[in-house]
């Protein structure tokens, strides 16, 4: 296990970002009244997108004359190397309990290409092609209590599991005066890693239209992976009673520990847009 603190590791935006959540959630809990709950199940389906930018450590191992294992993609990379993203978080309510789950896919490729000279005289050298490709499933489910409701705010316990799904693959096409059965090699590596999480998550009503959702985690604690922490905050406006938009800014962390074999760090952070329907 790493031992440099998370803050220090962590831009200084994604600081004030936590620290922002946790004073919502601070406020929630100063200004709440117990209110009545409802009857009946209520659920709720919001597709949204989430344009993260991407960085962390690799530890698959490049060939020599290839960049480093470093991630840094961002929105404008999205077009070039996305493949295929899936996002999508469902929850169900009664009185005052809750459940939610969410799930992300992420489809990433790209390519790059080194010349190596020839070793003896006359050689032409050969080249190298590398074809890379990272998928990654998140998939969070958990169970949440409500400590605080009234007409404006309300404020939730929650305790569950995010399960994680890493693959990721190297292909390399060698072209020159090299044996056939090296021309092409492919190298691969597969993790998961099921992750403990605690949190609490809540909403600011801000009249009959607007609200202040937001969300925070922490979680792993090293049964598998060393640390994962996630928060959300944003804004929200009702078209309807069943449906809504929320506009947010979304992180999320993993800290898989020295012991992984493909990936060292995951750090995801962007804005979000969702949209929500009741029933």
């Amino acid at each position: 296990m790493k031992k440099n603190g998370l803050l220090r590791r962590l831009p200084r935006s994604a600081a004030v970002f936590f620290v922002t959540v946790l004073l919502l959630a601070f406020a929630t809990i100063v200004n709440a009244a117990e209110k009545k709950p409802g009857d009946g199940w209520q659920f709720e389906v919001t597709p949204y997108i989430w344009l993260p930018t991407i960085t962390g450590t690799m530890k698959l191992e490049q060939p020599p004359g290839f960049t480093s294992g470093k991630l840094d993609y961002g929105p404008g990379d999205y077009l070039e190397n996305l493949d295929f993203v899936g996002m999508l978080d469902f929850q169900m309510k009664k009185e005052k309990w809750s459940l939610l789950a969410d799930v992300i896919y992420l489809d990433f490729s790209d390519s790059d290409t080194a010349h190596f000279p020839g070793v003896l005289p006359g050689g032409g050298g050969w080249t190298v092609g590398a074809d890379w490709d990272l998928q990654a499933l998140v998939f969070e489910f958990a169970g949440g209590y409500s400590v605080f409701r009234n007409e404006g705010t309300n404020f939730d316990l929650l305790a569950g599991v995010r399960y994680t799904q890493i693959d990721g693959k190297v292909k390399l096409d060698i072209t020159g005066p090299l044996p056939g059965w090296v021309a092409t090699q492919t190298f691969s590596e597969s993790e998961t890693f099921f992750d403990p999480i605690i949190g609490f998550k809540g909403k600011f009503e801000l009249g009959k239209k607007w609200s202040l959702p937001y969300y925070f985690d922490i979680g792993g604690f090293g049964i598998d992976s060393d640390l994962t922490v996630q928060a959300f905050a944003g804004i929200g406006y009702s078209f309807t009673d069943r449906f809504s938009a929320v506009l947010g800014y979304r992180w999320l962390y993993y800290d898989f520990g020295e012991d992984s074999k493909l990936v060292e760090d995951l750090n995801l952070y962007g804005g979000t847009l969702g949209f929500k329907f009741a029933f």
